[in-house]
C-alpha cells in the first residue's frame, strides 16, 4: 500500500515496527510491511524513528511538489546497480544499442497510445481508428531509423511527436481540454501533470532497484536535475496507467471544481480531495493485473521488470529487449 501524507501539518512517527501517522483531528498506525511507498504531497514532519524503519524494510519515501513532481525521495544506500551496469549503459549511448533501446521505447509509446485510441472507440460513437492505424504505420519507420542515438534523435522525435499531436487531438474529442500542454491551467492537463508526476516516481525506483543510472537516457539528452534514463522508460506507460486514469475519472464524473484551489502564486492546483483521487486512480492503475509472459502480472511488476530487461541487455547481446506492448 502507498502511505499518502496529504494533511497539512501532518506528521508521520514511528511506534514498533509500525508507522504512525498523526493529523490535526486522527491518529492512525500502520504496519511496515503493509507499506511499500510513503508519499509526501503536503507541508508535513516526519521523524527519524519513521525514516530508519523505512530504510530497514525498503520502504521508498517521495517528496511531492504541489503540481505532482517528485523533488526528492529516500531510499536505502544498498539500493542502486553495479558499476558495470552504469559503465555498460555509458558505452551504450555511443553505441547502436543505446539507439535501439530509444527505438523500443518510443515504438512502445506510439503503439500503446494507438491502442488505446482503438479501445475507446469501442464504446463510443467516435471512431479513432483511422489515427490509431496512421500512427501504428508510423513505426514502420522507426524500424528503419540506423546509426547511434545523436544521428537518429531527431528523427525519433519528430515521429512521436506526430504521433502525440494526432493522440491528443483525439482526447480533446473525449476531455474537455484543448490539447497536451504542461503549461496549462485546465483541469484535464493539471491531472496529466500530477499522474505523470506520480508515474514518474515509480519509474525512477524502477531504474533504481534494476541498476539503471536514472540521469543516463538514450533519447533525452543528458542535462544538468534531468533524469533522462527515467524519460525514457516512463514514455510506453504513459497512456496504459495516467491517460487511462484520467479518462476514467471524466468518463464517471468524478471531476469537478472542488478538487481544485488557487495556491499563494494564484496557480490553480489539486487541493487535498482531488490529490486524493488522482493518486488513488493512478495507483489502482499500477495495480492493476495483466497477462504477461505467460503469468498474471501489475503494471508495477511490468515496470520495474521492462527496467530489469534493459539492465539484462546492457550486460548481454544474447538478452534481448522487447518493449511492453499493451492491446487493450
Amino acid at each position: 500500500m502507498q502511505l499518502i501524507l496529504n494533511d497539512f501539518g501532518s506528521f508521520l512517527g514511528k511506534k514498533g515496527e509500525r508507522f504512525v501517522v498523526k493529523t490535526s483531528d486522527k491518529k492512525e498506525e500502520f504496519a511496515v510491511a503493509l507499506v511499500e511507498q510513503i508519499i509526501i504531497a503536503s507541508a508535513s514532519s516526519i521523524s527519524v524513528s519513521a525514516i530508519k524503519l523505512a530504510l530497514k524494510n525498503d520502504v521508498d519515501i517521495v517528496f511531492f511538489s504541489s503540481k505532482g513532481k517528485p523533488i526528492g525521495r529516500i531510499f536505502p544506500c544498498r539500493l542502486g546497480g553495479t558499476t558495470l551496469t552504469r559503465r555498460k549503459q555509458l558505452e551504450a549511448y555511443y553505441s547502436e544499442k543505446g539507439a535501439e533501446i530509444a527505438k523500443k521505447l518510443i515504438k512502445a509509446k506510439i503503439l500503446n497510445q494507438a491502442y488505446f485510441l482503438k479501445s475507446l472507440s469501442k464504446s463510443r460513437e467516435i471512431d479513432f481508428s483511422s489515427v490509431a492505424n496512421y500512427n501504428i504505420d508510423l513505426c514502420k519507420k522507426l524500424d528503419k531509423l540506423v546509426g547511434n542515438i545523436e544521428y537518429i534523435r531527431d528523427d525519433l522525435f519528430g515521429l512521436e511527436g506526430t504521433a502525440a499531436k494526432g493522440y491528443f487531438e483525439c482526447l480533446t474529442k473525449i476531455l474537455p481540454f484543448e490539447g497536451r500542454d504542461k503549461d496549462s491551467n485546465d483541469t484535464v492537463n493539471l491531472l496529466l501533470n500530477y499522474g505523470y508526476g506520480i508515474l514518474y516516481g515509480e519509474t525512477e525506483k524502477a531504474c533504481i532497484l534494476a541498476g539503471l543510472d536514472p540521469y543516463l537516457g538514450f533519447l533525452h539528452t543528458d542535462r544538468y536535475n534531468k533524469p533522462s534514463m527515467v524519460l525514457d522508460l516512463i514514455e510506453g506507460f504513459r497512456p496504459i496507467i495516467v491517460d487511462r486514469a484520467i479518462v476514467t475519472l471524466f468518463v464517471q464524473k468524478q471531476v469537478s471544481e472542488k478538487l481544485f484551489e488557487h495556491n499563494s502564486d494564484e496557480e490553480m492546483v489539486l487541493n487535498k480531495k482531488g490529490r486524493e483521487k488522482i493518486v488513488s486512480e493512478v495507483m489502482a492503475r499500477l495495480h492493476t493485473k495483466v497477462n504477461f509472459r505467460d503469468k498474471h502480472l501489475s503494471f508495477q511488476d511490468i515496470l520495474l521488470l521492462q527496467a530489469r530487461s534493459i539492465t539484462n541487455y546492457l550486460l548481454d547481446d544474447e538478452n534481448c529487449f522487447e518493449p511492453f506492448i499493451y492491446r487493450w
